[in-house]
């Protein structure tokens, strides 16, 4: 990245780390607040220093000035790995990280099951030993009465014998009734429905996951059944369910049809004696990349790879066509198969283990706002510059700040957080070797604490500093997906902050210098740190200014720039070096984000 530079903390060492576990004087833990405390006690509990960085601690000699440096090298290593690692396009999903598509189906169904015995099937329900039927005759002869299918298969109704019922639709029964009725009795009317469903044993065997007979109710299906036995385990194949009956398959069930198509047509009703039977999974492909369902499918003997698109939902529009590959293993090697048209995907059918990799088309989402003609998100391709995207926004408007431009950008946003995140350890790691001069109240940690608890709900902001100025720069740096591009208006303030006797903003002369600003705000308070005075400049670069002479001297302080939008911070002064080192660290993380708040909102356009 071209003259571009991450905006991040001076990298510090993890000093809390090498900390040996000691006992914390109570009274000096109930005067913390409680975030601070409870951080405290648990870096204090972890006697283990990380193998990562023990060979460059030394518990007895923490400020030892070789143990340090080594520290800060390995601590900069690391943290250079993450740029690179971070600002890699390269981010694939492993085909490790998909779930095969419906294995999740039955978690979601009752594992029990009761017979259920208030029917109401559709009219082509098929009738068999068990069934209750409901008949009321309403005429020359009335009643009403229940009847069941005794094991010849048939009813017998009085004064009319028996009528031979099973294995006809529930439909058909009740016209054969009705014409033995109308035959028996002038002038009678018969009116017939299902009063009970019989309970019937099926066998669950093969890939289900509880293998068994169940008891269910004459109504139900493949489906039913394999949800009261827990669905189908991990070798069970979601595509090739078979319904036995009389040593025959009379039906096949394939949940796809279900999940994909929405598909549900299952004719055949359970009867005693049948076997549902789930075949082992044969073909598992992986479809990865620019579809819009990633996921590990199931392939039937034959299915050709477009078809294991179509089961992904397709592909995305910024699929990239001509760059698509197949993984295969061949004679006992993995090789990867470029296809370039759909001819390719018709001829090749999957096998198991298949790996279907479709890229993106390097497109990049980027957002531009503030002193801008045409504000908001724009699509980028490889190779665009911070300068393409502006041109895409129309161009600057005539009152942009260029100076005080803000870049953000994720890979930046990830080594500041970690850099943060050492940082606050350092802090911890500072007040628990200095508790014994709080015990001893030698020492005041309020303004130690203060920062701390700053630092530790600081948000890593991302902030690169780049200067918008330089064409070259512009036309250098590329956009990366995510990047943001904050471009206030023009500024006429200087913002003072910290231990002045009135915060806020003053307006910018410039021909005067730090001290004509300061004493706008009212001038230093007495406590004051003279030696470290923090300068934020608008473009994200800061400065650190010693001022030892008095306020009130007249002498020129004209060795530090001040710029429109620049922000003064004034510390407290603290009685010791360390935490003031620690300090300086701290504000620099803390001004960056103020930094971006100011000129966010500068950039808002009425």
């Amino acid at each position: 990245m071209n003259k571009i530079k991450l905006v991040k903390l001076a990298i510090i060492p993890l000093i809390s780390l090498s900390l040996v576990a000691q006992e914390l004087d109570q009274d000096f833990l109930n005067s913390l607040p409680d975030d601070i405390k409870n951080d405290l006690v648990e870096k204090n509990s972890k006697t283990q220093e990380s193998e990562n960085y023990r060979p460059y601690l030394n518990s007895s000699k923490l400020n030892k000035d070789e143990d340090l440096l080594i520290l800060k090298q390995r601590l900069e290593n690391d943290l250079q790995e993450l740029e690179q690692r971070l600002g890699s396009d390269d981010r694939l999903v492993t085909d490790e990280e998909l779930k095969l598509y419906g294995a999740d189906f039955f978690n979601t169904f009752q594992t029990t099951y009761m017979p259920i015995n208030e029917p109401n099937p559709d009219s082509t329900y098929l009738l068999d030993i068990g069934d209750g039927l409901e008949i009321q005759l309403i005429g020359q002869n009335d009643y009403i009465e229940d009847f069941f299918i005794n094991r010849d298969g048939a009813i017998s109704l009085p004064d009319i014998g028996k009528i031979t019922i099973a294995g006809l639709s529930l439909n058909e029964a009740s016209k054969l009734i009705k014409s033995k009725v109308i035959a028996a009795f002038i002038g009678t009317e018969a009116y017939i429905s299902l009063s009970e469903i019989r309970d019937v044993n099926v066998l669950i065997s093969g890939n289900a996951e509880n293998p068994g007979i169940y008891t269910l109710s004459g109504n139900s299906n493949i489906l039913h059944a394999l949800s009261i036995s827990g669905g189908i385990n991990e070798y069970g194949s979601l595509r090739e369910i078979n319904l036995f009956r009389d040593n025959e398959v009379i039906e096949s069930l394939d949940l796809y049809d279900l999940l994909i198509n929405g598909e549900y047509d299952l004719k055949k009703r359970l009867r005693s004696g049948d076997v549902i039977f789930v075949e082992p999974r044969k073909n598992v492909v992986t479809i990865n990349g620019a579809v819009k369902r990633p996921a590990k499918y199931e392939a039937l003997n034959g299915q050709n790879l477009i078809s294991i698109i179509a089961y992904a939902n397709g592909m995305k529009k910024t699929a990239d066509r001509e760059n698509i590959f197949l993984e295969r293993i061949l004679d006992g090697a993995l090789k990867t198969i470029p296809i370039r048209n759909e001819v390719q995907f018709e001829n090749i059918k999957a096998i198991d283990g298949d790996l279907i990799y479709i890229r993106e088309y390097p497109y990049r989402s980027a957002k531009i706002s503030g002193a801008i003609v045409k504000p908001g998100s724009y699509t980028m391709a490889a190779g665009e510059t911070i300068n393409d995207l502006i041109e895409k926004a129309g161009g600057t408007t005539e009152n942009a700040y260029l100076f005080g431009g803000l870049y953000l950008n994720e890979d930046a946003k990830a080594v500041n957080k970690k850099s943060t995140q050492l940082l606050y350890e350092l802090f911890l790691g500072n007040i628990l070797s200095m508790s014994e001069k709080a015990a001893g109240g030698d020492f005041d940690f309020t303004s130690i604490i203060g920062l701390a608890q700053e630092l530790k709900k600081s948000e890593s902001n991302g902030r690169v500093v780049i200067d918008l100025l330089d064409e070259d720069s512009l036309n250098l740096n590329q956009v990366k997906n995510g990047d943001e591009l904050i471009i206030p208006e023009k500024s006429n303030v200087v913002y003072i902050y910290g231990e002045v006797s009135s915060e806020g903003a003053v307006m910018f002369d410039q021909n005067q210098n730090l001290d004509f600003f300061v004493n706008k705000s009212g001038g230093f308070k007495r406590s004051a740190d003279l030696g470290s005075i923090y300068i934020l400049h608008p473009n994200g670069e800061s400065e650190l200014y010693s001022k030892k002479r008095s306020i009130f001297e007249n002498s020129p302080t004209n060795e530090i720039n001040i710029y429109p939008g620049s922000i003064i911070f004034v510390p407290r002064a603290l009685d010791d070096s360390t935490p003031r080192r620690l300090a300086a660290q701290a504000y620099v993380q803390i001004l960056g984000n103020l930094g971006i708040a100011l000129a966010s909102l500068a950039s808002l356009n009425d």
